[in-house]
């Protein structure tokens, strides 16, 4: 479940619907991210893409830039 996903289930649900939760601690770092803007039929194209791989169109661009840039 890929974080979108994960968005939509819990819009749509409540923890008071699962019998036997508990609460914990979780730690994480944010990352800073910096945003761009794209053409609206290029982005159309890329999130139909990204829809076809079922990934964010965010996780597509991400991982094209992060192999260009490796090499």
């Amino acid at each position: 479940m890929n974080s979108q996903e994960a968005s939509e289930f819990w819009d749509e649900h409540s923890l008071l619907e699962f019998d036997g939760t508990k609460e914990v601690d979780v730690t994480f770092q944010l990352k800073r991210k910096h945003y761009i803007g794209l053409d609206r039929e290029v982005f159309k194209k890329l999130n139909a893409q990204a829809r076809r791989q079922k990934v964010t169109p965010e996780a597509l661009v991400e991982s094209w830039i992060t192999k260009k840039v490796r090499n």
